[in-house]
């Protein structure tokens, strides 16, 4: 199915190959046309941006005529994104061309609304003109919009207090209020990290576990229950494998004992009993049937 409502079914058994070899040219031509439109299409982009980056360098030295000329070329091209406008609209006001540089400061916030230049740059352009309720408005919006240690957005928030200082408790709060939140963001990023290191601590611990490397599955444990002491799986596999360590030891220290029993030495078998008797764990040990009495 091709758009615009031509539908052919390509069935050379069904037409004349003639009359195939003709769909088939159409439909290669077709292609070629699209292919064109998109790459001329990027063409035009990349072109846009050269001339957009040209005008930008010729405004920084100053050379207005030249800048403004590379503006309008990569406009002609279809270019009109925030960046673009907001720097017409310093050019123009460097000429006092006042109302083409609002009509572009505005042009580049609707473009964009997140992008931050045109509404310092037209708060200033109205508090020129001595339009203060506008300056102030666009100022005020400049701050919300910004970070509390944006400087920009500190400037902002000066000059929207010295045109009306009743701003000031809000923008306090305001402060504030980002203050708190960007606190409360970092906490929760700082505890999913510990969550996340803890995960992988315990997953470690389960590998030495598995293989009977108690020791080391230990350590890992006690590394993830500092990083997430209440999470029940952790302390239940930190209680399970420290039950496993003393059984393992009381099983080596019995051992020891009937050994030390068996060649007479009992002062030494009397300690390894003592020992063994300190670190019995909770649960039963099963003893080998050749110890068990």
């Amino acid at each position: 199915m091709l758009k615009g409502g031509l539908y052919i079914m390509l069935n050379p058994g069904k037409r004349s190959k003639k009359a195939f070899r003709s769909i088939l040219a159409l439909l290669f031509f077709i292609s070629g046309i699209t292919f064109q439109t998109f790459a001329s299409e990027d063409i035009k982009e990349k072109t846009a941006e050269e001339y957009r980056s040209l005008g930008y360098e010729e405004q920084q030295k100053g050379n207005l005529n030249e800048a403004l000329s590379y503006y309008t070329k990569a406009i002609s091209l279809g270019m009109e994104n925030a960046a673009l406008l907001n720097d017409m609209g310093v050019l123009y006001e460097e000429i006092d061309f006042y109302g083409k540089a609002e009509q572009c400061y505005l042009g580049s916030i609707q473009s964009d609304q997140n992008y931050l230049p045109p509404y310092t740059n037209l708060a200033y352009l109205y508090q020129r003109l001595g339009k203060k309720g506008e300056a102030a408005k666009y100022f005020k919006m400049r701050f919300e919009r910004g970070d509390p240690k944006d400087p920009w957005a500190q400037k902002a928030k000066d000059e929207l207090v010295n045109i009306d200082p009743k701003y000031r408790d809000w923008a306090v709060a305001l402060e504030a209020d980002s203050l708190n939140k960007q606190l409360e963001a970092k906490s929760h990023e700082e505890f999913y990290q510990r969550v996340k290191q803890g995960q992988e601590h315990y997953q470690r611990g389960n590998d030495f576990f598995k293989h009977g490397n108690y020791e080391d599955a230990l350590k890992e444990y006690e590394q993830a229950l500092r990083l997430s002491p209440k999470n029940p799986q952790i302390i239940d596999a930190h209680k399970k494998t420290r039950l496993e360590i003393s059984k393992k030891n009381v099983k080596e220290q019995s051992e020891q004992a009937i050994m030390r029993l068996e060649v007479g030495d009992t002062l030494s078998a009397r300690h390894e009993i003592q020992k063994m008797l300190t670190t019995i764990p909770e649960e039963p040990i099963l003893i080998s049937p050749q110890y068990a009495q």
